[in-house]
């Protein structure tokens, strides 16, 4: 069904792993006429940790930026203005977009809570619509609608497919490593090996740089080595060849989120067992023990029985909310 059938859109978002290109693809294949630019300035990892702590910095820059967008888009008239986090968009620009396409319904999506993401509360009254994975950030602000990530269609899996009886994996996990991950990995690597599991991690670090801060600062760190870890990203098709061969994915959110990851959503799509330290994935319609782990990150504790049965499938209309498709569909409409 062509949802977006004729439909033009700005869309605007940071480079994520590659998702930007999936969701602006997604939307063409519903029909629309999407222009697609980084929300960000910058692309380089240094300038990007700079931002989180000094973003008035790269202030000019972003002005510059945007203004050389709009030189070349100012004429094209919009149906939607879709915008992901707005992170760098300085407020005089969206103030200008605003000015130059009256007929667009400004969307905004934030992937992270409030509190990480700075001087957003002075950006959200310039959009029609604010949407956040973040749902104790929805509860505190009447404002902004609760809508949870979704899954691709690479993640996407039918009660039709095969069921792999005999796993490659235990547990699987793949993610960037922060806070405190790596030492929540390595807890539960040692409770695999006791119980004979085999477990399997994919721990990916944005530089070697970045490493060897960690080997400095983080004392799980210190009997690593570089080789330890990973510097290039996985495709999301290989990831979800490894979700395949796994019994279970372990899911480690940012102590400092509440909103549900990304890995989390897709393992809905893969009909996949989870064990999270999320404690609010107990509120979500998905959720079934059966199915889902959810431990305490300070107080490892994880009943061998969880490992025995396989998956039970959810509703299928739950199952769909989550899919790209419904998610684009959510923010937009």
């Amino acid at each position: 069904m062509m949802l977006l059938k004729n439909k033009k859109i700005l869309f605007i978002a940071p480079s994520f792993f590659g998702y930007e290109h999936k969701i602006a693809k997604k939307m063409v294949d519903l029909g629309a006429k999407v222009d697609f630019y980084d929300e960000r300035s910058i692309a380089n990892y240094y300038s990007k940790a700079l931002l989180k702590i000094f973003p008035q910095i790269f202030y000019l820059k972003s002005i510059k930026y945007y203004n050389c967008i709009l030189k070349k888009i100012y004429a094209n008239n919009y149906d939607y203005v879709f915008v992901i986090k707005c992170e760098m968009m300085p407020i005089e620009t969206i103030i200008k977009m605003k000015s130059l396409f009256t007929n667009a319904i400004f969307c905004l999506y934030l992937y992270d809570s409030l509190k990480n993401i700075k001087n957003i509360r002075n950006k959200l009254r310039y959009f029609d619509r604010v949407l956040s994975f973040d749902r104790i950030d929805t509860e505190n602000h009447k404002n902004i609608i609760f809508r949870p990530l979704f899954f691709l269609d690479d993640y996407r899996r039918t009660k039709e497919d095969p069921v792999e009886n005999k796993y490659e994996f235990d547990i699987s996990f793949l993610g960037t490593i922060h806070s405190d991950r790596f030492a929540i990995i390595k807890e539960i690597r040692k409770i695999c090996d006791d119980w004979g599991l085999k477990f399997f991690s994919f721990q990916y670090l944005q530089s070697g740089f970045m490493y060897y801060c960690y080997k400095i600062l983080k004392n799980e760190f210190r009997e690593t080595s570089k080789n330890d870890f990973n510097y290039e990203k996985l495709e999301s098709v290989n990831i979800a060849e490894i979700v395949d061969k796994s019994k279970v994915i372990l899911d480690i959110q940012h102590p400092q989120q509440t909103g549900l990851t990304m890995r989390t959503i897709e393992m809905i799509g893969m009909n996949k067992k989870l064990i999270t330290t999320n404690q609010d994935i107990k509120n979500y319609d998905f959720y079934d023990p059966y199915n889902i782990l959810v431990i305490d990150r300070k107080n490892i504790k994880i009943p061998k029985e969880f490992f025995d049965a396989e998956y039970r499938p959810i509703d299928e209309k739950i199952y769909e909310k989550y899919y790209i498709e419904s998610w684009i569909n959510d923010i937009l409409h």
